[in-house]
């Protein structure tokens, strides 16, 4: 099975495209927004299992993962500047899964990523590297 992450950054392109850049090189398909608003309103036709979404949006990113959590019950990854321990609160609060403050290395973008997939799938009773594996494995 390859999954599909969707990621959602409107400020920065290329922080953008090199998110893309580095999860497309680990096999995943790759889906862009530049708002959560975008999502939110036609979510039936994103069919993801990950989202990782940026700060750059334009309502506050917060609240953008909260609308999210409510539609969705599929691991979100949120990727910022370093937050202070209200901040932090406020993630957990919105329905983050995950926070990765920048600058982060990509692999640990990757690792993070497939970390929340593992989880996912175990939670829904599959077994993510089962699922990954090519037939002729």
């Amino acid at each position: 099975m390859k999954y599909s992450i969707l990621v959602i950054e409107e400020r920065s392109r290329a922080f953008r495209d090199r998110i893309v850049s580095a999860l497309t090189r680990e096999g995943f398909d790759v889906t862009t927004a530049v708002s959560s608003q975008e999502v939110v309103s036609t979510l039936g036709e994103f069919k993801s299992q990950l989202i990782i979404l940026g700060e750059g949006l334009p309502i506050d990113s917060f609240e953008a993962c909260s609308q999210l959590r409510q539609a969705v019950n599929i691991p979100i990854l949120m990727v910022g500047a370093v937050l202070s321990d209200k901040a932090w609160n406020r993630v957990v609060e919105a329905g983050a899964d995950c926070y990765l403050a920048k600058p982060f290395a990509y692999l640990e973008l990757v690792a993070r990523v497939k970390s929340l997939l593992r989880r996912y799938e175990w939670s829904n009773g599959k077994n993510y590297k089962e699922a990954t594996q090519h037939p002729s494995a």
